[in-house]
């Protein structure tokens, strides 16, 4: 099958592009090839491919710079999801458009659904939700496409959180000998290689509406943090800080796990572990060095 990734320079569309090649013609768009902000830009290209199924990775991931440039987030997140959808719509093909748990305003106790009422708290939430709502559009026309939520993601080829704790806790232990890491942060890390597999086989179904993928289990970053320091030859404490401590443009939710139970609905396996995801990623990047 032909499939189009949009955003491909990033961190998850990487991986997603690697994993799709084993199976599929793959055409890797990253920003510099396709501005989805660009409509005409978007058509053409897509006409002169004609994919199958696009995978809209494309994103202004950055949750404080959304807030700090609103029409950027817009136009990327939101408008740049519609032209995707539209122009596809156009030759018949399927869209995966990957959205985020920041579309929830953590006020749950639980796990959200995909069913869940959404409200977002920040401009990037508010645009990753009408990139939803420009997917789907309002004829119709985008039935067929698919929205799939995950969240907290990392992966070898971007600078991510994990990433950041190593390089904190190697950093002059002497002079830091603790780290910190927000405690009142409860979600799902998830490995963007098993995001990859799993949007794999979504490609094989003809899934189509909302479907949550995080690798299982939750905690905060703390929890997190320790358990990536856990992997050091001289692993450092991680105490807790709050988010309201740090002063951050952008709020986040403070409880954003999501369920995976449409997964289940359509006879998928969920995602390993986040424990057993991370140390999956740890082996993998020692190797690597």
């Amino acid at each position: 099958m032909r499939v189009a990734v949009t955003g491909a320079g990033g961190m998850l569309g990487q991986d997603l592009v690697a994993v799709l090649q084993a199976k599929h013609e793959v055409l890797a768009l990253d920003h510099a090839a396709c501005d989805v902000s660009d409509e005409a830009a978007v058509r053409r290209i897509f006409c002169e491919w004609r994919p199958k199924l696009v995978v809209n990775c494309a994103a202004y991931a950055d949750v404080d710079g959304c807030e700090r440039d609103p029409e950027r987030a817009f136009a990327v997140n939101a408008r740049g999801a519609g032209h995707v959808a539209r122009a596809a719509e156009q030759l018949g093909a399927r869209v995966f458009y990957i959205s985020t748990d920041y579309v929830f305003n953590g006020g749950k106790r639980e796990p959200y659904q995909e069913d869940d009422p959404t409200g977002p708290i920040s401009i990037y939430g508010q645009s990753k939700l009408e990139g939803e709502q420009q997917t789907f559009g309002s004829d119709g026309a985008g039935a067929r496409h698919l929205v799939i939520r995950t969240s907290w993601l990392y992966g070898i080829h971007r600078p991510n959180f994990v990433e950041k704790v190593l390089a904190d806790a190697q950093s002059q232990p002497q002079l830091n000998p603790k780290l910190e890491a927000v405690a009142d942060q409860i979600s799902c890390p998830t490995w963007t290689l098993h995001l990859s597999q799993k949007i794999t086989e979504l490609a094989e179904t003809s899934a189509c509406g909302i479907v949550h993928v995080v690798n299982t289990g939750q905690c905060s970053r703390q929890e997190m943090a320790q358990a990536i320091v856990e992997w050091l030859p001289r692993p450092v404490p991680v105490g807790p800080t709050y988010w309201a401590k740090l002063n951050r443009p952008a709020r986040r939710p403070a409880y954003s796990v999501l369920g995976c139970r449409r997964l289940e609905q359509l006879g998928l396996e969920p995602l390993p572990h986040w424990r057993e995801a991370l140390e999956e990623y740890l082996e993998l990047r020692t190797i690597r060095q």
